[in-house]
């Protein structure tokens, strides 16, 4: 990027961790969202008078307003989790540091190696779970074949439908590699209902949706 773009200008678009782009907005909003969490030091920014995006760590507006590292990794039960991981989630995306520390509070890390369970058939369908990083695979053992359901990387989640329906686990589902998942249990969720709407509210219409692409979905076998 040329050091030409890199200066102050009238109106500012966000490409955010959605891929979604924003704005135009003015540098009075674009500061509030650099406060608020919604963009990072690697968060592309495009300028409207020289027609360029930048990397918001390499605006000079910004940088004094990005808060130190150490306040961008949050704790999960058992684990750190990175506010920028969170992010890779729609759902997640414009939730701001404070909502992401507020929320983490009610979920627990789980760690899996290539091979290893997540969930086994027949077991209690008690959580949903956020696929951090790495990827896992839904499957049915019939006998001496093995059928692939569905595989869900990072940033895409699974078992809602289950633990709203408060059923057994249709389906074994185990990590494909290296795989960081946040739990989240149905007692968690009620809580943030009650302790945090604010964040409640997005999450369960996020549910929501996926659940209904799940059930109408022509193509794909529903399983929880």
């Amino acid at each position: 990027m040329q050091t030409e773009c890199l200066q102050d200008v009238e109106s500012y678009k966000v490409w955010a961790g959605d891929n979604m782009v924003y704005g135009p907005i003015e540098l009075q909003t674009l500061v509030e969202w650099v406060q608020e969490g919604r963009v990072t030091p690697q968060t592309w920014i495009h300028t409207a008078s020289r027609n360029c995006w930048v990397r918001a760590k390499d605006f000079p507006s910004l940088r004094e307003h990005f808060p130190d590292a150490a306040d961008t990794v949050y704790i999960a039960r058992h684990g750190a989790i990175a506010a920028e991981e969170l992010r890779r989630f729609p759902v997640f995306a414009r939730f701001s540091l404070r909502d992401l520390q507020q929320f983490l509070r009610f979920g627990q890390l789980h760690e899996a190696r290539p091979g290893d369970y997540v969930v086994e058939k027949g077991g209690p369908c008690d959580a949903a779970y956020f696929v951090v990083s790495g990827e896992v695979r839904a499957r049915l053992i019939m006998g001496h074949e093995e059928e692939t359901l569905a595989r869900v990387s990072e940033g895409e989640f699974f078992g809602e439908m289950g633990m709203f329906m408060q059923s057994t686990r249709t389906a074994d589902v185990v990590a494909e590699s290296e795989t960081r998942l946040l739990r989240l249990t149905a007692p968690a969720i009620e809580s943030m209902i009650t302790e945090s709407p604010q964040l409640a509210a997005p999450l369960l219409y996020a549910m929501a949706q996926s659940m209904a692409r799940r059930v109408t979905g022509n193509d794909e076998k529903v399983w929880r």
